[in-house]
């Protein structure tokens, strides 16, 4: 497959949930889209070199926080307000209602980054704890800490949301 169709066929595959990562992750729409325009500009770069030790999902995620955490450094970078009701359409009723939807993610990103990129990967992207770790290129029992950590904090402002 040329390189041209395989890039478009993992962006049809990957750019949403990156883009809902991303929006997570920096809290800015436009930053998020930057970001990922700007994985898949590095995944077309490395596309040959690419070898196929994990799934194209993880390295495409792993690209995808280094260009976040990138932004995120850069002088120009300030958190903006959250707003998730631009990427949560007012029809949206997929994990139960809109509004819960939002106070959780408005919780999420109020996490630490150490917590809020696990709860990230392992809840929103549906990543394994291995693959978690192997993305953030910590040991695992770090990713294991972190998800205990995170849904703890998470309990103490969610009242009545479920977290298994």
């Amino acid at each position: 497959m040329a390189p041209n169709d395989r890039i478009t066929e993992l962006f049809r595959e990957h750019a949403d949930s990156l883009l809902r990562m991303c929006f997570l992750y920096l809290k800015d729409l436009q930053l998020a889209e930057d970001a990922v325009q700007e994985t898949f500009l590095s995944a077309y770069r490395s596309l040959n070199s690419f070898k196929a030790l994990s799934s194209e999902k993880t390295w495409l995620t792993r690209i995808a926080i280094n260009t976040c955490k990138n932004i995120m450094r850069s002088k120009s970078y300030r958190e903006p307000p959250f707003e998730l009701s631009e990427l949560i359409p007012a029809e949206s009723n997929e994990f139960g209602q809109r509004e819960t939807r939002i106070s959780v993610s408005a919780e999420i990103s109020k996490l630490p980054i150490k917590y809020r990129e696990v709860i990230l990967l392992y809840y929103y992207s549906e990543f394994k704890t291995a693959e978690v770790a192997k993305i953030l290129k910590i040991p695992q029992t770090t990713v294991d800490y972190r998800l205990r950590q995170a849904k703890a904090l998470l309990k103490k402002t969610l009242k009545g949301v479920d977290f298994q």
